[in-house]
């Protein structure tokens, strides 16, 4: 088992800690489907699909467990907003429930969907998407991060702190000391 160490930004702890402090975190029960067929692992279901791994890649069965998306990922996380985070050779994008490419596998990292936006990293700068692929917040910038309850943007270039809503229109402007 592979174990990584990262030492996270000043930012993304502070956000980080927000979180934990102001989230009703809920967990609920995880339910796994019947399946006759031998994987190497089997998620929970969500959005009434499964990840599933056989041999280093990954796909989904549905709850009565039957493939819908081939294992041909590097890796698939659970999906949210109808939309799940697809991994092929070290590059990154979305897919739908049926398995096509909705966003496509260009990205070098990305993350989740909430609220209709999902943060990207491309060539080292970051910035937000769409479920369209649009550029809503360019991605030009050094770290980006979430304010969870205000649903604002924090984003950080040239050591400057920009404050953003979802549409991208800047609120506040400060410079990291």
């Amino acid at each position: 088992m592979k174990t990584f160490h990262f030492k996270p930004s000043r930012m993304a702890t502070a956000i980080f800690v927000t979180t934990i402090l102001t989230s009703n975190l809920a967990f609920s029960e995880c339910v796994k489907p019947q399946t006759n067929k031998y994987y190497d692992g089997v998620a929970c279901l969500g959005e009434g699909l499964a990840r599933v791994k056989l041999n280093g890649k990954w796909g989904y069965i549905n709850k009565i467990g039957k493939e819908v998306i081939p294992l041909k990922y590097d890796y698939l996380y659970a999906f949210r907003e109808g939309l799940a985070e697809a991994e092929l050779n070290k590059k990154w994008g979305f897919i739908d429930r049926t398995g096509k490419e909705i966003i496509p596998i260009k990205y070098d990292y990305l993350g989740f969907f909430k609220e209709g936006l999902a943060k990207v990293k491309l060539n080292g700068k970051w910035g937000f998407i769409d479920k369209t692929g649009k550029e809503v917040i360019p991605i030009k910038y050094d770290e980006v991060g979430r304010s969870t309850n205000s649903g604002k943007i924090i984003l950080t270039i040239n050591g400057k702190l920009i404050e953003v809503n979802k549409q991208g229109n800047q609120i506040k402007y400060n410079e990291i000391k």
